[in-house]
């Protein structure tokens, strides 16, 4: 289960984050790029598990999807990529290459996986802050 060891780093990462910040950890936002090949229950299911004797036990993963987008150096395009999708595949499968002209395209966004935001509740009060270094994986 990959996203079990993607999820014992993440809050390896954030309990040494949180650290310096008083209060209940609510909720985990973690943004997690649609190329990832990451199951979104897996990941909860792995971070329910993980959290359990931490600081982070009770608290919620939220996850958001960012769409892939793509760029081409030869004609300008800049937007989503084609997708191919037939039943038989079970999801959709992006076509890296430029939809106007075929050329060789970059990848700009989609396979992004980072905390964006952590809320923390204390005495009351709800506030939320986000945490940056390790807890980040932006590839």
């Amino acid at each position: 289960m990959h996203e079990y060891s993607v999820v014992s780093q993440l809050v390896s990462a954030l309990c040494e984050q949180l650290d310096d910040h008083p209060g209940r950890i609510v909720e985990v936002l973690l943004h997690k790029g649609e190329l990832r090949v990451l199951s979104d229950p897996a990941l909860v299911n792995a971070f329910e598990m993980v959290v359990q004797g931490t600081r982070l036990e009770g608290a919620r993963l939220r996850i958001e999807s960012v769409a892939p987008i793509i760029r081409c150096a030869a004609c300008g395009y800049d937007g989503a990529p084609e997708v191919l999708s037939d039943p038989a595949f079970h999801f959709a499968i992006p076509v890296l290459t430029c939809p106007q002209c075929g050329g060789e395209v970059e990848l700009r966004a989609g396979r992004e996986l980072y905390v964006d935001q952590v809320t923390v509740e204390s005495g009351g009060e709800q506030g939320s802050g986000s945490p940056e270094g390790d807890a980040s994986d932006r590839s």
